[in-house]
């Protein structure tokens, strides 16, 4: 004889889960995590990068280990984290601010709202002022308004000769440019 049971089924951040097994694996929440994200507003769809990023974030592991482990199993509380950025996210906060994390000049910067965020287009500045350093053979460099030490750390770390002195009015942000100084090994 076939008996019928029910097994309770719940909806959690979008996704089906099944109270038996109460199993959520990384893929999951990635692919919900896309839908939500969507489009940027110039219509480019940035869901999969950002949706990554998020998880990297709160697992605290690289990109590869999302690649290989797809199918771990998430504890209820990376679940919930995760879906909390996705909605951050969703609401307009910038990606930098829920990661805490901006990449510059090859070398990764923590940033919160204390700070601007790193721009891809100051690169160029600050790879100009380098060529420009090294053709006169600058002694010092001053970077005025330094936020989260972004231009200073940078110099400093392409400039080992050059003295580079970074300064600003926010306490705040001086705490972050030292902390991105010394996770840069410039301090």
């Amino acid at each position: 004889f076939l008996q019928a049971i029910h097994i309770p089924i719940y909806v959690y951040g979008g996704l089906k889960i099944d109270s038996l097994k109460g199993i959520i694996v990384i893929n999951q929440p990635l692919k919900t995590g896309m839908i939500k994200i969507g489009y940027d507003i110039s219509g480019v769809p940035s869901s999969c990068l950002k949706s990554r990023l998020i998880m990297q974030y709160v697992l605290n592991k690289p990109r590869q280990y999302l690649i290989v482990y797809d199918n771990q199993v998430l504890t209820l509380r990376e679940e919930v984290n995760y879906f909390k950025a996705i909605k951050r996210l969703t609401l307009g906060e910038p990606i930098q601010h829920i990661t805490h994390q901006q990449e510059f000049m090859k070398l990764n910067f923590y940033v919160n709202e204390d700070v601007l965020i790193p721009r891809q287009d100051t690169e160029i500045l600050v790879e100009e002022v380098i060529k420009i350093a090294k053709k006169i053979n600058a002694k010092s460099i001053l970077d005025m308004c330094t936020g989260s030490g972004a231009i200073a750390v940078s110099l400093a770390k392409y400039l080992p000769n050059t003295e580079i002195t970074a300064i600003d009015i926010s306490k705040k942000s001086l705490e972050i440019a030292k902390k991105n100084a010394k996770s840069n090994e410039v301090e």
